[in-house]
């Protein structure tokens, strides 16, 4: 038997208070599609690092921009489609950090998009329309 596609979606504002409401909504979709713990927390540090990436750089200056969210079940993957209106920003590009190098001698940033990549199986970008969209994709 196949299982049909479910899907939810909906949108945060542009702001870092709407994590935690991520995290929540995160949970209350594992349950409803009773997922493991683990996926829903691998897939909450992966989406808690995309949506302050948007925050954060993408749209900062643009305090009416939402960030809109698609979670779809398959039979055996996760897929989530993030998208904003924020600057052109293609995580797919980002260099892989030297994990040899000390904390200390590690450059500031890149470290969330690798944990990304970690805790997801695929991760895709495009530009479309002024928009950034993400696909993450997990296999459960």
């Amino acid at each position: 038997m196949i299982m049909a596609t479910q899907k939810i979606t909906f949108s945060l504002s542009n702001s870092l208070s709407e994590l935690e409401r991520l995290s929540e909504l995160l949970s209350l979709i594992g349950e409803k599609w009773s997922l493991p713990g683990k996926i829903i927390l691998q897939l909450n540090l992966a989406l808690d690092e995309l949506f302050t990436n948007v925050v954060s750089y993408g749209i900062e200056r643009e305090p009416d921009q939402e960030v809109h969210f698609t979670i779809a079940h398959r039979e055996d993957e996760i897929e989530i489609v993030v998208s904003d209106g924020g600057q052109s920003f293609d995580p797919t590009q980002a260099p892989v950090p030297d994990l040899n190098l000390s904390l200390d001698d590690q450059p500031v940033g890149g470290l969330g998009i690798f944990l990304m990549r970690q805790y997801t199986d695929n991760i895709e970008y495009r530009r479309e329309n002024g928009k950034n969209i993400v696909t993450l994709t997990k296999k459960i």
